[in-house]
């Protein structure tokens, strides 16, 4: 009886954990993306502010480098066959806050959970980073993928992590 409370207790708190980014993927039906060699990074870049690279695009720059190189495509400034862009959108979410409780029964074993009715609204934020990879020639988005992630203060202390983190998982589901 313990071990099943075990498990209810470890299933809740496993729900709350972050997992990293949600990503989906688009591709173009007929694109075969093992055909190309090269590729650069478009400029100016969606996450660059004015006239410099921000941050967050001087670490994506550098994650999707590593990435692409290690499948086996070559980073070259002088005529590339792809282009690597980068978009991203904040947004602010809202849920209504709500009350959970329950209970356990001293001589018996029991189990309860109440529900309160919603009494105010909490809002997040909410970090959508898209990645297109366009042919150079035609200037057409290829394959694209949308990495969706709450905005904790914990992922924005260690941005570089953060960014490594969801360029792995994006780049994983390239083919």
């Amino acid at each position: 009886m313990r071990s099943w409370l075990l498990f209810l207790l470890l299933f809740i708190l496993g729900g709350c954990a972050s997992q990293g980014p949600i990503v989906s993927v688009q591709r173009r039906s007929d694109a075969d993306l093992m055909q190309y060699r090269s590729f650069a990074f478009f400029s100016p870049l969606g996450t660059d502010k004015a006239e410099y690279a921000s941050l967050r695009s001087q670490y994506l720059k550098k994650e999707t480098r590593a990435a692409l190189e290690a499948r086996g495509y070559r980073y070259t400034v002088d005529n590339p066959e792809l282009f690597v862009n980068f978009i991203s959108e904040v947004r602010e979410r809202s849920y209504p806050s709500t009350t959970l409780f329950g209970g356990f029964g001293r001589r018996r074993f029991g189990f309860g959970i109440g529900y309160e009715w919603p009494r105010e609204v909490m809002t997040y934020q909410e970090e959508e980073l898209t990645v297109d990879v366009i042919d150079a020639k035609t200037k057409e988005v290829l394959w694209e993928a949308k990495a969706t992630d709450r905005i904790w203060e914990d992922n924005q202390k260690d941005l570089e992590n953060t960014v490594r983190i969801a360029v792995d998982k994006i780049f994983s589901q390239l083919p």
